[in-house]
C-alpha cells in the first residue's frame, strides 16, 4: 500500500516547462547568442537545477550567480502573470488527503519559490512538506532529495511512490528504492520510459487507482 506521495513540481503539478523554456532562451540571448540548443538539449533543461545547467556553459562562477539572478528574475515576471497547475491536481490532491495520505513535493526549485507557487495554484494546503534545493547538496538525478524526504516523513520506502516527468525523476525514485511513476504530458517522455518506471499515467487523477 502506497502511503506517501512524493511530487516533481515544474511539468508534473504546475504547467511552467513553457516558462521555463522561454525564459532559459532569454537568458541564453542575453549571455550565450552563439550558443543555439536542439530540442532535445533544449527539453534536457528542464531536469536540472539552474547552477547545473548553467555550469555546463561557463565556470566564472560570478556570471553564473548573475544568470541565475537574471533567470529568476525574468521567470517570476511571467509565473506572476497567470501560473497554472496541470489538470486534475487540486481534484488529486483532495482525494489523497480523504484518503489520510501523506504529500510531499520534492525539487529542485528553491523553498520559497516552490511554496510560492503551490500557493498560486491553490495546493499549498493540501501539502504536508517541501523539499527544495536548500535541503540537499546533491539534487536529482541523485537519490539524496528523496531519501531527505523519507525521512522526514519517517516513511518506509515500499510505502513510497515519487512521480515526476524527467528520467531523472525516475532515476532518482529508482536509487532510492522507492516506487516511480512517470506522466505522459511530459516533454520527456520517451527518455522516462527508457528508464521503466514502475508506472505511468496519462492524467493525475489517474493516481487515484495507485490506492
Amino acid at each position: 500500500m502506497i502511503k506517501t506521495f512524493l511530487f516533481d513540481l515544474d511539468g508534473t503539478l504546475i504547467q511552467t516547462p513553457e516558462i521555463i523554456l522561454k525564459t532559459f532562451k532569454i537568458t541564453f540571448e542575453k549571455y550565450f547568442p552563439e550558443i543555439k540548443l536542439s530540442q532535445d538539449e533544449e527539453s534536457n533543461l528542464l531536469g536540472h537545477t539552474l547552477f547545473e545547467t548553467f555550469e555546463t556553459y561557463t565556470k566564472d562562477q560570478k556570471l553564473i550567480d548573475e544568470m541565475v539572478s537574471f533567470y529568476r528574475m525574468t521567470s517570476e515576471s511571467f509565473i506572476e502573470k497567470g501560473l497554472q497547475s496541470y489538470e486534475g491536481a487540486l481534484e488529486t490532491f483532495q482525494y489523497l488527503k480523504q484518503k489520510k495520505r501523506k504529500i510531499g513535493i520534492v525539487t529542485s526549485k528553491m523553498i520559497e519559490v516552490a511554496t510560492h507557487h503551490l500557493e498560486l495554484v491553490g495546493l499549498i494546503s493540501f501539502v504536508d512538506h517541501v523539499i527544495g534545493y536548500e535541503d540537499t547538496k546533491l539534487h536529482k538525478p541523485n537519490p539524496d532529495p528523496i531519501l531527505k524526504a523519507i525521512e522526514i516523513f519517517n516513511v518506509k520506502p515500499k510505502e513510497t511512490i515519487y512521480i515526476g516527468d524527467h528520467e531523472n525523476d525516475i532515476k532518482a525514485a529508482k536509487a532510492a528504492n522507492i516506487k516511480s511513476c512517470a506522466v505522459t504530458y511530459s516533454m520527456r517522455t520517451k527518455q522516462m520510459l527508457f528508464e521503466n518506471p514502475d508506472f505511468v499515467i496519462d492524467e493525475l487523477k489517474n493516481i487515484k487507482d495507485l490506492i
